[in-house]
């Protein structure tokens, strides 16, 4: 008789082995050999006094044991959450946005503060106010665009105690970090007038990096018109091709720009390279001005001036606004200084 038949005649298959018991903090205190007490204050980094060998002891029986803290036990204890929620950027290409989320992970963790990301890039207003609150954090960070007001106010009804929105202009209706991204472009254009350039061009990068490019052309403009220079607007690809055709316009000194702010340290560095094969010398034929500082534009010759911001004091007023929120504070008065973006002059322009 076939196996399954037999088995439909109530004979016993194969044996399954029963789920190992997952490990409690009283697992962890015997083995560490201290009061559960103990490893509560060693696991959630409370101010209560613990020498720094039984602080290592409570962390190794820990790991041996693969115990993970339950944060909604957690949260239920303290009647209060210690989560900071972030919706996921809807660009996957937003400059600097991995650097400042590990610098604002670590800033919130020296707050007693957890940083959890919310992976869907399409939620905004109510929907997204709705999708957020579901997971019941103590402050939720976001973008000013999707942070409407029916959305923050659904957020505080269900118990949200601190929203923070991001970007410009900034609202009444919530605290807002006015960053924006497209101030660097400003101050370049101000860098390179001040050095006597009177014929600039903006390389605007477009498709999935185009919201940025936009804004921080618009940024070139007003600096420049405001200054009576004129700007040529380049429509372009993070290509070879791309930058080539432009350069090959450039050749010819009566179309030639004094000066390129380039919108990225990328595009600097793609742009300069072209130029120089097209027999352009940098800063002498054309300066060139980036954004972002990125690790290769002081390594390469020449070196690539840049205009960018602090990032890790941006993730720790954020970090400390958010505390400073949730403890029924204002903002970090240090708010306005973190967010200057500043210029770091090299060889390129």
């Amino acid at each position: 008789m076939p196996l399954e038949d037999r088995r439909g005649e109530g004979l016993p298959g194969p044996a399954t082995a029963p789920e190992p018991a997952r490990p409690t903090s009283a697992d962890v205190a015997r083995r560490a050999g201290v009061s559960r007490a103990t490893v509560s204050h060693v696991l959630n980094g409370t101010d209560h006094p613990v020498s720094e060998q039984t602080r290592q002891r409570v962390l190794a029986a820990a790991r041996e044991l693969q115990y993970a803290p339950n944060a909604s036990a957690r949260a239920l204890r303290a009647g209060r959450s210690n989560i900071v929620l972030v919706p996921m950027s809807r660009s996957t290409t937003v400059p600097g946005q991995d650097r400042f989320l590990e610098n604002f992970d670590r800033e919130l963790a020296k707050r007693d503060l957890v940083l959890l990301m919310h992976g869907d890039r399409t939620t905004t207003g109510m929907s997204g106010a709705y999708a957020w609150a579901e997971l019941r954090p103590a402050a939720v960070y976001v973008n000013v665009s999707r942070g409407t007001r029916t959305a923050v106010e659904l957020l505080r009804r269900a118990g949200v105690r601190a929203i923070l929105l991001t970007g410009v202009p900034s609202v009444t209706y919530a605290p807002t970090v006015p960053l924006d991204p497209a101030s660097v472009a400003g101050l370049a254009t101000r860098h390179l007038l001040t050095r006597g350039c009177r014929r600039l061009a903006c390389l605007v990068p477009h498709g999935a990096l185009a919201e940025v490019p936009e804004r921080r052309y618009d940024a070139v403009l007003e600096v420049a018109t405001a200054g009576n220079v004129p700007v040529e607007r380049v429509d372009c690809e993070l290509s070879p091709d791309s930058i080539a055709t432009v350069v090959d316009r450039w050749r010819d000194p009566e179309h030639r720009p004094d000066a390129v702010y380039a919108n990225s340290d990328q595009f600097a560095i793609l742009l300069i390279d072209k130029l120089r094969a097209a027999g352009l010398e940098v800063p002498r034929d054309i300066a060139v001005v980036g954004s972002g500082d990125h690790p290769l534009g002081a390594a390469l010759r020449p070196t690539i001036t840049t205009t960018t911001f602090d990032v890790p004091a941006i993730a720790r007023v954020v970090a400390s606004s958010i505390r400073r929120l949730l403890d029924g504070q204002d903002l970090d008065p240090d708010m306005a200084v973190a967010l200057r973006p500043h210029l770091i002059s090299r060889e390129s322009g």
